[in-house]
């Protein structure tokens, strides 16, 4: 599953960069109050806008600027911006002096500092604790010393208080727009963690005992060819929307899987013919026998969906812990579900506000009785790791061997790490997680040694592979340190002569087809979930995730062969050999050049109680409590 590239991020790609919460809270409903009534007023977006992003050039309150500015801010034409001026300057909120003459630019005076503003809209949002307008404001690229001036009041409102009402709400902050909710296409982490949160799947995958449970399915047969398996349902077992899950609604989930052309539709290659004798029996018959189905039917990709009521990713049904209760561009909430068929979670509410890398990155906790605490923390090695990789696609020097092994070892971690101040995971050295890594060799930790990287091979290399001195371009995410680590490959390549042309992209570029024509180096990230072995598999089977997308093809059936050998292997060692093979050969094609296993830094509240995590190292929401 697709993680991000970044050395440290107090969450995964989309998870919440601030952790607080509310005991006994009524959700604060979106509105707009009017100020005569004492409410707060609706965050003028257009206003704040325009002033959060040229504030860098404002001086005494005047900013010089031109149209074509606007829209790009506004998203409107030139007409329109002259318009959205007019009525902001007969609102009182600026003074509008076009410029004189073709070219010349206009100018912007404001009757109030920006800063004063922006601190009386966090004042009024705290004193009416609209939760909404506040993290409305803060997705604006403010100033950081302005957020973390104003943190103690915005920390103090998305906190924990004691009201009448009973229930007990997480809130979080997130950096970033959902990308898909939709279970079969789904190939990052965070969104793939709340599918797991929606919905539930036949079987579970026990991590500590390396075993398939029963979950939705009570009990599990298989014939002596491993060809037939039945799976016998729980009653009782109900959707979000009070309906029954019956065998149907399991046939109906896989034959959806089976007719698309999905990213996880791998899941159910095989399946030959499904049987519903029963309303709580299913039969599924296989082409050929398959001892790895069961991981299979336990992945949250095929969690079970209700027959009658078609897919709507806005509308989420399914049988998990939590409902979808609300969605919208930048704000999720997930609402326990009562009828859960085992244990109701514990909290009432997970609140995600959507605000900028900014603000997420600042702001930290508090509880409401004015004071501080220290955060609680766990660092563990992420069971995942950062990697480039190559677009093999591309008819240009990417294809030479020599070519890529000079990357390879262009791209030292220890050099990178000691140009960043980073420092190996259990170093003595007291530094922050966010400082620490493991270098990485293999998918996980335990696999992975130290790879001898030679500078001064490089130089032959390169006039081995004929390298003329073409520009590539390489991509990364626009996370800070994902932008950072670009850099500094981008300098050390024009040290040897190889000339590197970044390009940023964010998620919601990921899963477009078209992204494949620019790239011709891409660092990115893989993250494992609780079964690293399905995992393994989806790595490479998944269509959207990058090296279905970019290995050329003789290295994938090379390791498609493997895989084959690997799924049948019916211990956890044989599988682990197999996995190794592939690793191995990795390396020797240069297909991926290995980084780093991130140290993540896991970052609550220490009032939180029972927090432990699930896939791709995500909090477990249903079993966190907030004491009494």
């Amino acid at each position: 599953m697709l993680g991000c590239n970044s050395l440290n991020i107090r969450s995964p790609p989309l998870l919440p960069l601030l952790w607080a919460f509310q005991k006994g809270v009524k959700r604060v409903q979106f509105r707009k109050i009017c100020p005569l009534l004492g409410g707060v007023k609706m965050l003028d977006e257009r206003y704040f806008s325009l002033r959060a992003h040229l504030y860098d050039r404002e001086e005494n309150q005047t900013i010089a600027f031109k149209l074509q500015e606007l829209e790009t801010i506004w998203y409107c034409s030139q007409k329109n911006a002259k318009r959205i001026l007019k009525e902001l300057e007969a609102n009182g909120k600026l003074t509008y002096i076009p410029g004189k003459g073709r070219g010349k630019p206009s100018t912007l005076l404001f009757p109030k500092p920006f800063q004063k503003e922006v601190e009386d809209f966090v004042t009024a949002c705290v004193e009416q604790d609209e939760l909404d307008e506040a993290a409305h404001l803060l997705r604006l690229p403010i100033p950081k010393s302005w957020i973390a001036k104003a943190s103690y009041d915005i920390r103090k409102m998305f906190s924990y208080r004691e009201q009448s009402s009973p229930k007990d709400v997480l809130h979080a902050f997130m950096a970033r727009s959902l990308t898909t909710l939709e279970p079969l296409e789904v190939s990052i982490t965070f969104e793939a963690h709340l599918i797991e949160q929606l919905g539930d799947p036949l079987l579970k995958y026990d991590a500590d005992k390396d075993e398939i449970l029963p979950h939705i399915a009570h009990h599990v047969e298989v014939d002596d060819s491993s060809r037939t398996w039945t799976f016998h349902l729980r009653k009782g077992v109900r959707f979000h929307n009070d309906e029954e899950l019956t065998s149907e609604d399991v046939r109906s989930t896989l034959a959806r899987a089976m007719n698309t052309e999905a990213s996880t539709s791998w899941l159910t290659e095989g399946i030959g013919s499904i049987e519903c004798p029963g309303r709580y029996k299913v039969i599924i018959h296989l082409d050929e026998p398959n001892p790895f189905f069961p991981r299979y039917m336990a992945a949250s990709n095929l969690c079970i969906l209700p027959s009658g009521t078609p897919f709507d990713e806005h509308e989420w049904i399914g049988t998990g812990p939590f409902y979808l209760k609300e969605r919208t561009e930048n704000k999720l909430v997930l609402a326990a579900f009562d009828g859960y068929f085992k244990e109701r979670p514990l909290l009432d509410e997970v609140q995600f506000f959507k605000v900028s890398q900014e603000a997420a990155s600042i702001i930290h906790f508090t509880v409401a009785d004015g004071e501080d605490v220290n955060p609680a923390q766990k660092h563990e090695v992420e069971t995942g790791f950062r990697f480039l990789t190559f677009n093999f696609h591309k008819d240009n020097i990417i294809q030479d061997p020599h070519f890529r092994e000079a990357v390879y070892h262009l791209l030292d971690i220890g050099r990178m790490a000691d140009s960043f101040g980073w420092r190996p995971f259990g170093d003595s050295t007291d530094l922050h997680g966010e400082s620490q890594y493991v270098e990485a060799s293999s998918f996980v930790p335990p696999r992975s040694t130290h790879l001898e990287k030679k500078s001064s091979l490089i130089p032959e290399l390169l006039k081995k592979s004929g390298y003329d001195g073409e520009t590539l371009k390489l991509f990364h995410l626009e996370f800070p340190n994902a932008v950072k680590e670009a850099e500094w490959l981008e300098k050390r390549g024009a040290e040897y002569g190889i000339h590197f042309e970044r390009h940023s992209f964010n998620f919601s570029n990921f899963y477009a087809e078209g992204m494949g024509k620019d790239v011709d180096l891409i660092f990115m990230g893989e993250v494992s979930s609780l079964d690293p072995h399905l995992s393994f598999l989806g790595a490479f089977y998944n269509k959207n995730l990058f090296f279905r997308r970019f290995f050329p093809a003789w290295g994938l059936q090379w390791i498609d062969d493997r895989l084959e050998v690997f799924k049948r292997q019916e211990s956890y060692e044989g599988r682990e050999r197999v996995m190794d093979e592939i690793e191995t050969y990795i390396r020797k094609q240069h297909l991926l050049i290995f980084q780093y296993h991130p140290i993540k830094v896991r970052t609550f509240h220490p009032m939180i109680q029972d927090v432990s995590f699930q896939s791709f190292g995500h909090f477990d929401f249903s079993k966190i409590w907030i004491p009494r």
